[in-house]
């Protein structure tokens, strides 16, 4: 039987237990207590709405289905997000995945962290981890 459940990020670190849907255990992703979740997340940290619509463009594309493409932030941690949907590595892995990555991407990815809470230096520290990792092997796979 086909293993359904969604992975996470390039170590594929299984997001769908203990860590899904607040810490129930057991419990699997589901689309509409994500988007649930974002949403309720633009109230909670009080996100700009420049930056809730950046969130929204990706969660209303008819191009891009954001619950079964986002792969979640590869090779760093979601940081206090529950599960791999955590807005500002959704909205990248959508603008790279639609073929709109490269400097405005990463750009829209450190202000969408900052919006999230994270400090300068978080931020700062996984936009140059993208960059880098898009001159040194994306870039060239493309």
């Amino acid at each position: 039987m086909k293993d359904e459940r969604k992975t996470c990020g390039c170590s594929g670190k299984r997001k769908g237990g203990q860590e899904a849907a607040g810490g129930a255990i057991g419990a699997e992703l589901d689309r509409a207590t994500e988007y649930h979740r974002i949403i309720e997340s633009f109230d909670v940290l009080s996100v700009p709405r420049d930056i809730q619509a950046l969130v929204r463009e990706v969660l209303d594309s008819k191009s891009w289905d954001w619950f079964e493409q986002c792969d979640g932030c590869t090779c760093v941690s979601e940081m206090y997000w529950p599960t791999k949907y955590f807005p500002p590595c959704l909205r990248h892995d959508f603008d790279w995945q639609t073929g709109h990555g490269g400097w405005e991407a990463n750009a829209r990815f450190y202000r969408i962290q900052r919006a999230y809470r994270m400090s300068a230096l978080q931020a700062g520290t996984r936009f140059i981890g993208v960059t880098a990792a898009w001159y040194a092997w994306f870039k060239w796979r493309i």
